[in-house]
């Protein structure tokens, strides 16, 4: 009786799969917690992040002290160096996971497909300027909300920047 062969156009990991062989338990144990990390992340800090930070935040460094997390732009990275002090103290009360944490750091990875996510839309930008009229480009008018929503915590400074953009 002959033994089944993989297609042999399968990709790597098919033939891998179709052997037995399998991750090395130190890489999926990583996996598996990074994994969980990032879940218990995105619920704890789901009402402190945009939705569009937390879409591209990933676990990937997890010790005693610190958090390392990736994130898929610069402006996001940015944003959450900038409010460290305030997610560090949500994640240490919160979560028994993270109670020992000292520091978060921050790694940006490009993917594919957030690279033609941006093209697109420098691409919308630049058919955009065609409009002169428009006093606020919808991309202001957008950061000025995220400003106003994530960002500021005085009351009247919120409110005047809200009355801003809806002008």
């Amino acid at each position: 009786m002959s033994k089944k062969q993989p297609n042999r156009l399968a990709q790597l990991i098919d033939h891998q799969a179709f052997a037995g062989s399998a991750l090395p338990r130190s890489l999926s144990d990583n996996m598996r917690v990074f994994t969980q990390a990032t879940t218990e992340i995105k619920k704890l800090l789901a009402d402190c992040l945009p939705e569009e930070i937390l879409n591209t935040c990933w676990v990937v460094g997890l010790n005693d002290e610190q958090l390392t997390l990736s994130v898929g732009s610069v402006t996001a990275a940015n944003h959450i160096r900038y409010l460290q002090n305030a997610y560090l103290s949500v994640l240490t009360e919160q979560s028994i996971t993270f109670q020992q944490l000292k520091q978060i750091s921050v790694v940006v990875a490009h993917t594919a497909a957030h690279d033609s996510k941006v093209s697109e839309q420098l691409a919308v930008s630049k058919s955009n300027k065609t409009n002169v009229h428009q006093a606020l480009s919808q991309n202001t008018k957008r950061t000025i909300s995220q400003a106003a929503e994530h960002v500021t915590t005085d009351k009247k400074l919120q409110k005047a920047l809200l009355r801003l953009i809806s002008d």
